[in-house]
């Protein structure tokens, strides 16, 4: 009896045993594998499924998507090569159009269309309204390869001078830093001249030519480059004409220490003490008591002097005078005091010697 309940305990262990290995052999079968997170830059697989009648399926917008161009302001004209693209009309797409002179360009199966006078957005425009009688809502759109239409001219003293396209709106300051600002020689004016048929030139100070073509103005660059005068930032118009004039300059010579000339620049003019400091000052030889002034006028025929004491401006005692453009500063020298001074050097060198002979 004792036997028989042995021999089924070991039965059931037996049993107990094979259930357990099925279990944990059922148990790895169905172990889940983890999902792995998907790399940066893709998706996840979306749903094949179509969505139900009313629903959104606008695409989520991206908040880091760059604004759209603002509409170009430039205006097309005479000369200027366009560009037009598109998925549709082969036949006009990827061609160059160049505007004639009375402002249309030809367009294959469009015909004539006008582009002078308009910006591209609006040439754009009116170029999809012709193509939708032969295309359903056409996608066309216009790019310029070449500006040839708005040129303006800055003359003198600018570091490029030279001819410039306005490609849209330019303000004065906008296009004397295209042609890379003011030279270090440049003065303290500039003139404008545009042609009449673009208006007069809004400044109060503004003139017509006497050949009543032109509306000329003059304008300062140091109130221009303070900007305490906005209104001095005038918008340039096409074939406008900036000339910037070169500085000028003023003559130091005579007893001084760095005689020669002295740019202006934005100045209109300098004082005799203004002078003698940028000539380093004068020699103790000097006659400043009877210093002069030579003007010279723009044509150089007529010269006059004016006498100046440098000595009584340097003293603070008598009145700075002005020196403008091309006038010379002549310091003399005293004879008087170059012969002193010869013979005192020359008493120096011989008390010199004999003290060196003697000792």
């Amino acid at each position: 009896m004792v036997r028989k309940m042995q021999n089924a305990k070991s039965v059931c262990m037996m049993v107990l045993f094979v259930l357990l290995l099925a279990t944990v052999h059922l148990g790895a079968q169905q172990r889940v594998t983890p999902v792995q997170p998907a790399p940066a830059g893709q998706l996840p697989a979306v749903s094949q499924t179509a969505p139900a009648t009313g629903q959104n399926t606008a695409p989520a917008t991206d908040q880091n998507t760059a604004p759209a161009p603002a509409p170009s302001t430039y205006l097309l004209g005479p000369d200027d090569l366009i560009v037009i693209q598109g998925l549709e009309m082969e036949e006009i797409v990827n061609k160059p159009y160049r505007i004639d002179p009375e402002g249309y360009i030809s367009v294959p199966m469009l015909g004539r269309i006008k582009a002078g006078g308009m910006t591209v957005g609006d040439f754009e425009t009116q170029l999809n309204q012709t193509a939708s009688k032969y295309v359903r809502n056409p996608q066309l759109v216009a790019s310029v390869t070449e500006f040839h239409s708005q040129p303006i001219s800055v003359v003198g003293a600018v570091n490029l001078p030279g001819a410039q396209q306005l490609q849209g709106k330019k303000t004065l300051m906008q296009v004397i830093s295209m042609v890379g600002g003011f030279r270090a020689d440049a003065g303290n004016r500039l003139n404008i001249a545009r042609e009449l048929q673009w208006g007069v030139i809004p400044l109060p100070n503004a003139t017509t030519d006497p050949s009543g073509k032109y509306s000329i103005v003059e304008i300062s660059i140091s109130e221009l480059l303070q900007g305490r005068h906005p209104q001095l930032n005038i918008l340039i118009m096409p074939n406008d004409v900036i000339t910037v004039h070169v500085a000028e300059t003023v003559y130091v010579v005579g007893d001084v220490h760095k005689p020669g000339g002295f740019v202006l620049g934005e100045h209109k003019n300098m004082t005799v003490l203004q002078a003698v400091a940028m000539a380093e000052g004068i020699y103790g030889t000097s006659d400043s008591k009877h210093s002069r002034i030579i003007h010279h006028a723009a044509d150089g025929s007529v010269r006059s002097e004016t006498p100046v004491n440098v000595k009584m401006i340097l003293a603070g005692k008598s009145e700075d005078l002005p020196l403008d453009g091309g006038d010379i500063l002549f310091v003399p020298g005293s004879l008087s005091k170059k012969v002193g001074l010869k013979t005192a050097e020359a008493a120096i060198q011989t008390a010199s010697g004999l003290a060196i002979w003697r000792f």
